[in-house]
């Protein structure tokens, strides 16, 4: 190919490419409201607007196409608000939605403007009803979501303004809230966000059953757990206490959560307390996990052992890979004296203690895989220290094969080990001695 003639095309296209680009920009309209008229719609100057026509008024749009009356509204200008609603064209003005959905009752409440929003729906009450949904204006008005699928009340909510909440809520009290564009419905959002206060108020003017659920199939409850949320919580448990047993889209329920984050004990006895018998034994989608296994597993002993006492035959149950509550204490790695759990009535019995899992491994053997250094659980007597797994070692045996490992901890966990050796060894040679006969030569 001649690159001259390459060049030359090429230099073509671009030179068309160009021109349409040019003819798009020139057919486009740059959209923006004279400057005085949003500095006086901003600033509530009335006889700066008066001095417009009201067909001006009604064509000046912001870039964001917000009318005079979004400006107000944003602003918070009240009296200039209730002016332009005394216009001719005002009707279409209230409902009117900018580029992004929002009317100026969304961005009223988004800034909360409680005498703006007040003044809004007042205006909307004398427009006529709204034919599809077949109601007033007003209701019409507190329904309509912007493109996120929001209303003005999940706005008020968002930036925590109480009374505008409380007001929108008493406006439709019968309106059932959906889900944002996140999932969200209000009283998610509320409890998400740790304001307890809006929890309660939603809860009591909402004249039928508020929407509780929020992202990933979580409820209200979910989110006030994960939040650590006291008085959250407790309003929710007393409101709807069925709610311990929906459980999110991965199969965790509220108790799952609170085992998680480390709840304090009293918040994981108020939801033992409120929920249904079966909630302590559900296990989650990944693995068939319990709250018990999950408390075991993130080092929060004292729920485990108020998770035990609450419903001891949970301590029986194990994951889809056969791991109990000890092996799930181990499997974090970490030292969090578990040996502790040997005291507790329910937790200590040999059969919990040395069950093997779908590999054969104690949760001994995971000591030492782990290196983890736990006096308390390793000198238990109760401890089987000479159990083999699949692979037909001990956890000493697993021990000396290791070559990543701590040299420091080797010694350590190996000084257990042979002192251990001894006091057996010490102990057989007292027995013999007493009865005249030799445990080891049996």
């Amino acid at each position: 190919m001649d690159l001259s003639t390459s060049n030359h095309v090429a230099d073509q296209d671009h030179a068309t490419q160009t021109q349409i680009w040019n003819q798009a920009a020139a057919q486009s309209e740059i959209i923006a409201m004279d400057s005085s008229v949003y500095k006086a719609a901003a600033k509530g100057n009335v006889h700066v607007l008066k001095q417009l026509s009201k067909d001006d008024l009604q064509i000046q749009l912001s870039p964001k196409h917000n009318s005079v009356l979004h400006i107000a509204a944003q602003f918070d200008q009240p009296e200039c608000v209730n002016w332009i609603l005394t216009l001719p064209s005002s009707s279409s003005l209230v409902q009117r939605p900018n580029l992004k959905g929002d009317t100026p009752l969304h961005l009223a409440a988004r800034e909360g403007h409680l005498e703006v929003v007040k003044a809004l729906l007042e205006a909307a009450k004398a427009l006529p009803m709204d034919i599809e949904s077949g109601v007033g204006a007003d209701k019409a008005l507190v329904r309509m979501s912007n493109k996120g699928k929001d209303t003005a009340l999940h706005e008020a909510v968002r930036y925590h303004h109480s009374d505008v909440v409380k007001f929108l809520i008493k406006a439709d009290p019968e309106f059932m809230y959906g889900e944002n564009i996140s999932g969200g419905t209000p009283l998610y959002m509320a409890a998400e966000r740790g304001f307890s206060d809006l929890v309660q108020i939603i809860i009591e003017n909402t004249s039928t059953s508020p929407a509780y659920h929020g992202l990933m199939g979580r409820t209200a409850l979910h989110a006030a757990v994960i939040c650590k949320d006291k008085v959250t919580t407790k309003t929710i448990l007393e409101w709807k206490p069925a709610l311990t047993k929906e459980v999110d889209e991965i199969g965790w329920s509220p108790l799952h959560c609170a085992a998680f984050v480390g709840c304090s004990p009293t918040m994981v006895s108020e939801l033992l307390q409120k929920s249904d018998k079966s909630v302590p034994y559900l296990g989650i989608k990944d693995g068939n996990k319990t709250a018990l296994h999950i408390a075991a597993n993130r080092g929060h002993m004292k729920i485990v052992e108020l998770l035990a006492s609450h419903a001891p035959d949970g301590c029986e149950q194990v994951d889809d890979k056969g791991n109990n509550v000890f092996h799930f204490a181990m499997l974090k790695r970490r030292w969090y004296a578990t040996g502790n759990l040997l005291h507790n009535s329910w937790l200590g019995v040999r059969g919990v203690v040395n069950e093997k899992n779908g590999e054969g491994d104690t949760p001994f053997h995971l000591i030492s895989s782990y290196q983890i250094d736990d006096p308390m659980f390793i000198w238990n007597r109760g401890v089987d220290k000479m159990a083999f797994n699949n692979q037909n070692f001990t956890a000493m045996d697993i021990l000396a094969r290791a070559k990543d490992i701590c040299e420091r901890r080797v010694r350590k966990l190996a000084f257990y080990y042979h002192f251990l050796s001894l006091f057996v060894y010490h102990f057989s040679q007292i027995k013999y001695n007493n009865n005249g006969i030799n445990p080891l030569q049996r």
